[in-house]
């Protein structure tokens, strides 16, 4: 808190920043080639890395492909990392989540390949040497197009047509898998790990106003101020909503989370789509994975009940994790904490366990 109008937020909702005008320099270190145990595994399952490039419209996107030593014939999985400047292996500056990097190494010990790559305006895709005037057109509807993309790649280079696919999508990953399933993209199984469960805005608000009201609490912020931004966000949902643009003047505090006008588009195109509803149109047959956690800070098990509810009608598989935070870290018997996301944390063991145990049932 540096001053009584602005909240400093140690840990900003990762679901809700798109990060696009403030993604970091095109630049990524290479992963390494061969890769060791998944956590909790007492047996190494390396895998080979190798670097891929792929181009969707005028961005060349760049990503690591995981074949397994012992490849399953049939199965392979795009993954999608969330909000912000989130690299392929699930990492932000500052945040070593390492969140995508940890289910490759799991779905690689049950011998299935895998494809990550750095999305618009993170590692080395970075922003792809496109002018502002781009910058500003740049919406959800793209980042599902590189997807679909990077979907393409990893059907050529495994063999397993588009539609067969396993996708597995990480927070706002999770509405961009929904998204790609909605085109007939990977239905032969969707991931939603700790995924956006409602309209984006509406998880923006709720997010936001439960920081206000703890800043309100424990004195970091005036109740009038807290108005203030409430308002001011009110004002901005209502904008993106009917006009796709934000106001003239954003609140300090929502534009330090993305509500900015060079984001207008991202927002305004990813609140049009309902993860409820798009889950009610997957077909049947699919697999699907669907976590929540009782320590994940950014999304409440209670607010992924009606996505639950909405893929009840295809094979699920549910699990109710207890000691993972939203990045998928093991919390053990510790409270979940803001500055969770600056510790290097082993992943959930809860996690590891239901994401092998589904994945280990795919292509069957």
């Amino acid at each position: 808190m540096r001053t009584t109008r602005r909240l400093s937020c140690a840990v900003l909702p990762l679901l809700v920043a798109a990060g696009i005008a403030t993604a970091p320099s095109a630049s990524a270190d290479p992963a390494p080639p061969v890769i060791g145990p998944a956590a909790g595994s007492s047996v190494p399952q390396p895998g080979e890395d190798a670097e891929v490039t792929f181009a969707s419209g005028d961005v060349t996107l760049y990503g690591t492909l995981r074949t397994p030593v012992r490849p399953r014939s049939g199965v392979a999985a795009l993954l999608l990392p969330g909000s912000g400047p989130t690299d392929r292996n699930g990492n932000q500056p500052g945040v070593p989540a390492n969140t995508l990097g940890r289910i490759a190494d799991d779905l690689a010990e049950q011998g299935i390949p895998s494809l990550r790559f750095d999305k618009f305006g993170s590692g080395a895709t970075g922003l792809a040497g496109l002018p502002q005037n781009r910058l500003v057109d740049f919406g959800f509807t793209d980042q599902v197009t590189h997807a679909a993309a990077a979907a393409t790649l990893l059907s050529d280079r495994t063999g397993v047509p588009v539609d067969r696919l396993t996708v597995i999508g990480h927070s706002e990953g999770g509405l961009t898998a929904l998204a790609l399933a909605d085109r007939g993209i990977g239905h032969g199984g969707v991931g939603l790990v700790e995924p956006l469960p409602m309209r984006y805005l509406d998880l923006l608000t709720a997010q936001l106003n439960r920081q206000l009201d703890a800043a309100v609490q424990d004195g970091r912020l005036a109740a009038a101020d807290a108005e203030t931004s409430r308002e001011t966000l009110r004002t901005s949902v209502r904008s993106l909503r009917e006009t796709g643009k934000l106001p003239a003047r954003p609140d300090p505090l929502l534009a330090s989370i993305g509500l900015v006008p060079a984001n207008a588009t991202f927002l305004a195109e990813a609140d049009a789509l309902d993860p409820v509803r798009l889950a009610d149109e997957i077909p049947a047959t699919t697999p699907v994975l669907l976590t929540c956690s009782d320590k994940d800070l950014n999304v409440s098990c209670d607010q992924v009940g009606p996505l639950r509810d909405a893929l009840d009608h295809t094979a699920l598989r549910f699990a109710h994790l207890a000691n993972a935070n939203h990045l998928l870290g093991e919390l053990g018997p510790f409270p979940p904490g803001r500055l969770d996301v600056a510790v290097p944390l082993p992943e959930s063991v809860e996690f590891g366990t239901a994401l092998r145990e589904w994945s280990a049932r795919l292509g069957g």
